[in-house]
């Protein structure tokens, strides 16, 4: 047997699980494993440098398409700078095999090369680590590494999806003999996977609740499934009111999407029964305004293990899928008015929530007629140039607060992604990247400047897939900090929290080959917009100069200026 031949089975383990994707970062030490991949004619390999970017181009290759992705890193700190995007693959829950290459064990602390502690790197960021045996010469250590790939490429993929680590120390030497190839013979294990259901007698507690509550919220947050049919079944049957984040995916026409807007100026209302579903609530108003409002019943829907529970109001937590629920729930209520024959009746408090998105929409619509250019403005009419054919990409901090207040203002449906798992402003454009590798659709990606020039090593990936549009917030800083009240009263704000800069994108978006546009008022912006949006098939940058104090008064003034 060729010494390295356990770790081409890890390989072809791989593709046999239907990995079909991996990212390289080069190395020496996991040399062998490079080859392999790069060899595997069943998986598509792409070579990026950068640890942290290529982790993330990887976790936006698995959030478009839902399919597993493997990452190969060499040893040392290359594994540590995969950390940031398996940390929010983890909370995303997002399928990652992280492979990193390690020193044999009696090498670590020894002073020896590129060589640091690797044993659970990643901590409780990856739902399982494992270790590789260090000799593979022996029958029982070459079963062990088939049994562990076999493990961890279906724990990747098994509900709650998430980031699976291998750690593999490697012996010299790293590099086969000549041109050797193998191509061996492994044992893959078929995972068969359980969908959750709820008993009858479940079923039936909670029919009880539901017919004793008359004042029904559901409120989804970060969500890829498809739920449309169902919500809009219950809101047009049941007259449930629904209320969405941009990221939730949910286009319905009776949706709640601007809660934001007068969420804080409404009195004490709270929900009888309260439903969420989906990840995170990018919206902070709604949850303050659950938790000093907590309904009488909380149920959360997620199939995920742990107990999460951000509004500190939850009574039930189920564990099934969205859409099966939401589906069993509209069929069950329309089973129960066939066999008694109630009549839909009219409902106050959806009627009441109707009229607070109504008011909010011309409120918005009136602020944005009149306001002056800035970045508020300049996402209103992105958002309103995309249609179902584009991916939106969100990044934080500013542009997906933006993107969430105005979302409701769109008559267009698509699909909206950020990185919420963690929040961070690492790794943005590698994303995007990523989700634009894995679909024909055009991938929009708006992006702040401290968070673009963060991850300004996204755009030396080698040839950029040319259905990659970023639209750049340029205002010379980190101008949420202007926003939020905590720094924006101290005295050290401009100095020690904005992060003033003054680059531009200009030269950057030269050197990777890709178009560049700018904007610094309104003709500028729909000029631009019509060139990368409707008229030019390369991908482009549309770097769009706004001033930050003036940006952050526009928002304070739509903020407080809305009364009911």
């Amino acid at each position: 047997m060729p010494l390295l031949e356990p770790l081409y089975n890890i390989v072809e383990l791989c593709a046999l699980h239907g990995i079909k994707e991996a990212i390289i970062c080069p190395g020496s030490r996991s040399a062998a494993l490079t080859l392999a991949f790069a060899r595997n004619t069943r998986i598509n390999t792409r070579v990026i440098a950068d640890e942290r970017s290529a982790a993330f181009v990887a976790l936006g290759m698995a959030l478009q398409s839902g399919e597993t992705v493997a990452l190969v890193c060499t040893s040392g700190s290359a594994a540590f700078n995969f950390a940031p995007a398996v940390a929010e693959a983890y909370f995303q829950e997002l399928p990652l095999l992280i492979l990193t290459a390690d020193r044999p064990p009696e090498w670590i602390h020894q002073y020896d090369g590129q060589t640091i502690f690797q044993k659970d790197i990643y901590g409780r960021h990856v739902k399982k680590t494992f270790d590789l045996p260090v000799d593979y010469t022996h029958k029982d250590a070459q079963w062990q590494v088939e049994r562990v790939t076999n493990e961890a490429a279906a724990l990747a993929q098994t509900s709650p999806k998430g980031p699976v680590h291998i750690n593999v120390p490697i012996r010299e030497p790293f590099y086969p003999e000549g041109n050797e190839r193998v191509f061996p013979i492994v044992r893959k294990v078929e995972f068969l996977q359980k969908s959750a259901v709820l008993a009858p007698a479940a079923w039936s507690d909670l029919m009880d609740i539901w017919q004793k509550t008359e004042r029904k919220l559901i409120a989804i947050g970060q969500n890829k499934e498809d739920l449309d049919d169902e919500l809009g079944g219950l809101i047009a049957e049941e007259g449930v009111v629904v209320l969405a984040d941009i990221i939730s995916n949910v286009n319905i026409d009776e949706k709640i999407s601007s809660q934001d807007v007068f969420l804080g100026k409404v009195g004490d209302s709270k929900p009888d029964l309260l439903i969420t579903a989906g990840k995170s609530f990018i919206s902070k108003t709604f949850k303050q305004y659950i938790r000093k409002n907590k309904p009488t019943y909380h149920w959360h829907i997620q199939e995920h293990p742990d107990l999460i529970d951000p509004t500190q109001s939850l009574s039930h937590k189920i564990e099934v899928s969205p859409k099966y629920f939401f589906k069993e729930l509209l069929e069950t209520l329309d089973m129960k008015k066939l066999k008694t024959g109630d009549e839909d009746e009219e409902n106050d408090y959806f009627l009441e929530w109707n009229s607070l998105e109504e008011i909010s929409v011309r409120y918005l619509n009136k602020f944005l007629n009149n306001v002056d250019f800035g970045e508020l403005k300049a996402t209103s009419m992105l958002l309103e140039s995309l249609s179902s054919e584009f991916v939106l990409h969100l990044g934080n901090s500013m542009p997906v607060r933006y993107a969430n207040l105005l979302g409701g203002l769109s008559k267009e449906r698509f699909e909206v992604s950020s990185n919420r798992g963690t929040s961070g402003i690492d790794g943005i454009v590698s994303t995007a990247i990523g989700q634009a590798l894995k679909t024909y659709k055009t991938v929009v990606c708006l992006v702040g400047d401290v968070s673009f020039f963060y991850d300004s090593n996204a755009l030396f990936y080698g040839e950029l897939p040319q259905n990659l549009r970023i639209v750049l917030l340029n205002n010379g800083g980190g101008n949420i900090f202007r926003i939020i009240d905590g720094p924006s009263k101290q005295e050290e704000l401009e100095s020690h929290f904005v992060t003033h800069q003054g680059r531009t994108a200009e030269s950057l978006a030269k050197e990777s080959g890709i178009r560049y546009l700018k904007a610094s008022n309104m003709i500028e912006m729909a000029e631009g917009l019509d060139i990368m949006i409707k008229g030019d098939p390369r991908a482009a940058l549309l770097e769009v100069f706004t001033d930050g104090q003036a940006d952050a008064e526009i928002f304070k003034a739509l903020k407080t200026g809305f009364t009911l």
